[in-house]
């Protein structure tokens, strides 16, 4: 028997997934996730009028009923596939075939691995299905027999089945919901800076609770550090586009008070339409999660929400102390390249331009911002090999002899030596820099003669800032150069000393260049 197409208009019976209700049952038909639906298969109509007819009006938990009617095992099949949320089905056991109903059990548990929906056998045969023998061997939820089912029975048979079927879904929700944040927050996890950890955080957020424009929740995220103000540093919906923006522009009065409640221990509530949640690392960082229209969220995506605020505080902490860390390096490492320079009589702001010019460069030749960030922290290092250089060939003003230029030239392979002791990232970075800062692109530098791209991307992009800064400034044996002698010798040594993609690359933003050096002057 093929799908019924007619459509009988005076109760909510549905047929082939087309739904029809009674003008009063409107509004309690309007709640948020619709009404549940129910699947009566039975190949007798009189059986699907029966059963229309004993649950019109039906309510549960302010949600109305959806009847679906199938009269055979392919059209359930076919329901099925349209229709993956259905609550529960009323189920014959006889119907084209003597077993159709215990076969369509087996289809919905084993083969669509459909454990929520409740299923209610009910046949009019029972000898063909004896109760025992069912009940042990499929997952049936209820057996009755048709005789027995009467509309009291029927009535708490639903209501038994669709609190159970939601409490399966709300376990399913929650499982799926944890099970997004564990992945989510090893996404987040994974970023070092502030601003790219705060828009991971709010991405993430919205595919935990399924956010969407029909929710029109605005999330805004911001961090704090000591002693500073509380700027946003990602925001969505009416925050998208308001980074940098201060916590007082962004929130209202009332929910101002309910922060400054919690800023100095940190701490989380929800209000009558929002929700924030402060958060505090011990090294005195603060960050905020605020949630505008935090009402529309059910109960489970607010439990999930609380679970992803807190674990993306860890995160928020652990980034906090990351940064720390990188930013002793970073001051370890400066302090190093500024003692090694003063030995050659260098100034300290040597190591910092350099260093600026690195990153800047790379950002030009599209290097990714973590990897130009390395060669930032590194490139002050380029120099330590110098320390194995005697003092007086580094000081020495006039020109150098064959041999005590051999002697300088070592200070590469000096520094590498130094630096390629440590498994750090940093530390490798710059005892890269250092072996490969003096060789050339022609195949003609120090200490290993390498050419073109042989040099690596880090040495060829040391190799312009080194001598960009070197010929700028005074020298012992020097004195500075004027800017445009200093480009005529860039553009004839391209292709030959240097990279020349990254000296048209360097030439092309040579005003940004030359501002690095007033920034940090002599």
């Amino acid at each position: 028997m093929g799908l019924k197409s007619e459509k009988r208009v005076d109760g909510p019976l549905v047929f082939a997934g087309e739904e029809t209700r009674q003008p009063q049952e409107d509004s309690l038909l309007k709640s948020e996730e619709g009404p549940w639906k129910i699947l009566v298969v039975d190949d007798e109509d009189g059986v699907h009028d029966i059963t229309r007819i004993t649950l019109k009006g039906f309510v549960f938990e302010n949600r109305g009923i959806s009847l679906i009617s199938a009269f055979s095992g392919q059209e359930v099949k076919d329901i099925l596939a349209q229709e993956p949320d259905i609550a529960m089905i009323l189920l014959d056991v006889v119907m084209e075939e003597e077993d159709t109903g215990l076969k369509l059990v087996e289809y919905i548990r084993e083969t669509l691995n459909n454990k929520n929906v409740r299923i209610v056998l009910r046949t009019g045969q029972p000898g063909k299905a004896p109760e025992h023998t069912v009940i042990s061997r499929y997952d049936i939820n209820e057996y009755k027999t048709k005789p027995e089912f009467t509309a009291q029975k029927l009535f708490t048979s639903v209501i038994a089945c669709l609190r159970a079927y939601k409490s399966l879904k709300t376990i399913e929700r929650n499982r799926e919901g944890l099970e997004s944040i564990i992945m989510s927050t090893s996404l987040v996890f994974k970023n070092k800076s502030f601003n790219a950890f705060g828009y991971q955080v709010l991405e993430q957020l919205e595919q935990i609770l399924k956010l969407d424009e029909t929710k029109a929740i605005s999330c805004g995220y911001f961090i704090g550090f000591p002693a500073g103000k509380i700027l946003m540093i990602a925001g969505n919906g009416e925050y998208k586009d308001m980074d940098g923006t201060p916590i007082e522009a962004v929130l209202s009065e009332s929910v101002l008070e309910e922060y400054d409640l919690l800023f100095k221990n940190g701490g989380e509530v929800f209000l009558s339409d929002a929700y924030i949640g402060v958060f505090k690392t011990k090294e005195g960082f603060t960050s905020i999660l605020y949630l505008k229209k935090a009402d529309l969220l059910c109960s489970e995506e607010r439990y999930l929400l609380r679970i992803y605020a807190n674990n993306v505080s860890i995160g928020f902490d652990n980034i906090s102390l990351a940064r720390e860390i990188i930013n002793t390096q970073k001051e370890v490492i400066l302090i190093l390249g500024e003692v090694v320079e003063t030995r050659s009589q260098e100034t300290a702001n040597h190591v910092t331009r350099v260093a600026e010019v690195c990153y800047l460069l790379a950002r030009k030749y599209g290097m990714e911002e973590d990897r130009a960030e390395l060669l930032r922290l590194a490139s002050p290092m380029h120099d330590v090999g110098k320390i194995g250089v005697p003092e007086a060939i580094l000081n020495k003003p006039g020109k150098l002899t064959k041999e005590e230029f051999l002697v300088i030239k070592e200070h590469a392979r000096i520094g590498y030596e130094i630096l390629n002791k440590s498994n750090r990232s940093i530390m490798k970075a710059a005892a890269i820099t250092a072996l490969e800062h003096h060789e050339r692109w022609d195949g003609k530098g120090y200490p290993r003669g390498l050419k073109g791209e042989e040099v690596h991307i880090f040495g060829r992009i040391a190799a312009i800032a080194d001598v960009f800064d070197a010929l700028s400034h005074k020298r012992c044996y020097k004195e500075a150069w004027p800017i445009e002698k200093i480009i005529d010798t860039f553009e004839k040594d391209a292709g030959k000393h240097f990279d020349p993609h990254l000296v048209d690359l360097f030439l092309g933003h040579i005003d940004e260049f030359v501002g690095i050096n007033r920034l940090f002057p002599e």
